[in-house]
């Protein structure tokens, strides 16, 4: 075969590749999340206090990283593709099967087992692009993943938001679950299967412990783990509580209003791919150190009271978040010499951990102390982020990358 005709083949298979990862990650964000902006309408509806109502998110979040110690695992051993159509399937049933909670307990436990059908997905997905899509255009197509995972997430919160005045619940449901059953089958049949896949041994609980350790043991890894958990924590404590921030005076915005804010996801077409070429460029920390500076921005334009102003704020912080997952989710990919599905698992345990525990926790943080408590919250949070880019930098002086492009 010519080269020619290679590099036509091989650029017709990542196309594939991009456009049935981007639509997984679409739908499993827009199934996970699209519960966020009716959480002032699920607190009135279920008396449920302010401070206590992101609880159904959180748990959500908090199965989906428990759920991730053990996915990685099972993607390293069953295969890739295997684990994301089996997912998608699963996480169509649990979706339909939501509809029926009759109260707010049965909900969140419900929404909970969905989180952790759904966590296999991205570490499945970027474990097969470092596999089998070339280095010099995994960080790209890691980017369109990260792409359709905002979207997703873009898609479910808006058209919640939007159908909720106009029809149940329930039908929000059947809706989200048909959506993840039509992915599931196009997935199986247009997503190329692994060629560089090679199964670890027998799934021991030994080996899963052992290769844990292995990670926490890479210095090149482990910080970029706690920048997962900070960003994550940080971007759900914005979109959890920006609904109730703009919904009363001086903004006064009606909950659908307040629900096209999600549109500002769309940046990240161009945020987490131009991120992946920006680190190719000149290095992943040096580009994480200036996103996360555009961040802390971003909270802090929040402040105002000038509406046109928080939502430049708003769409500063969206962008850039997406971004910095994009170059992390690369950057622990390149750095695991092995297991790398169980490594991005770690990394994402800890990205929906934050999410998690800081979401939640800033509930209380909000209701005590207002949107200015918060926000300096997640700006303290993001220096701490700056300060580990600024010690990988250091690092990478020290130990060569195994690809410039992870830098």
């Amino acid at each position: 075969m010519s080269t020619k005709l290679k590099e036509k083949v091989h650029y017709k298979s990542y196309i594939t590749i991009t456009i049935a990862l981007a639509l997984a990650g679409l739908s499993e964000l827009a199934s996970l999340f699209f519960i966020q902006p009716l959480l002032p309408a699920l607190a009135k509806q279920y008396h449920v206090p302010i401070d206590n109502v992101s609880i159904i998110l959180s748990v959500e979040t908090a199965m989906l990283a428990i759920g991730l110690l053990f996915t990685g695992s099972l993607s390293d051993r069953f295969g890739r593709k295997k684990l994301i159509v089996t997912a998608l399937f699963s996480g169509a049933v649990i979706t339909c099967l939501c509809s029926t909670a009759s109260s707010w307990e049965i909900l969140v436990a419900m929404m909970g087992l969905l989180g952790l059908t759904l966590s296999g997905i991205a570490s499945a997905a970027t474990a097969y692009i470092s596999e089998e899509v070339a280095p010099a255009v995994a960080s790209i197509v890691t980017g369109y993943f990260v792409f359709g995972n905002s979207m997703g997430g873009m898609f479910g919160r808006v058209f919640a938001s939007q159908m909720i005045a106009h029809t149940k619940l329930t039908n929000i449901f059947y809706g989200f679950s048909a959506l993840l059953l039509f992915i599931s089958f196009l997935v199986l049949v247009i997503l190329p299967e692994s060629k560089n896949f090679k199964p670890t041994a027998k799934l021991k609980l030994t080996t899963m412990i052992n290769g844990i350790s292995g990670h926490f043991k890479n210095k090149m890894i482990t910080p970029v783990y706690i920048i997962g958990f900070i960003i994550f924590g940080s971007f759900t404590s914005l979109y959890n509580y920006l609904t109730f921030y703009v919904s009363h005076d001086p903004y006064n915005l009606s909950h659908a209003h307040a629900g096209l804010i999600s549109i500002c996801f769309a940046l990240s077409v161009i945020t987490a791919p131009q991120s992946g070429r920006l680190a190719n460029k000149f290095g992943g920390t040096k580009v994480l150190t200036g996103l996360f500076l555009l961040m802390a921005l971003g909270m802090t334009l929040s402040l105002t009271h000038y509406l046109p102003m928080v939502l430049v704020g708003v769409v500063i912080f969206t962008g850039c978040f997406f971004g910095c997952h994009s170059i992390s989710l690369r950057w622990v990919n390149k750095y695991a010499d092995k297991n790398r599905g169980q490594a991005t698992s770690l990394y994402l345990f800890f990205y929906y951990l934050g999410g998690s525990i800081i979401g939640y926790s800033n509930g209380y943080v909000y209701t005590h102390f207002g949107w200015q408590g918060l926000v300096t919250l997640v700006v303290s949070l993001l220096c701490i982020a700056i300060a580990i880019a600024t010690y990988l930098r250091s690092q990478i002086a020290r130990v060569p990358a195994p690809n410039a492009t992870a830098s």
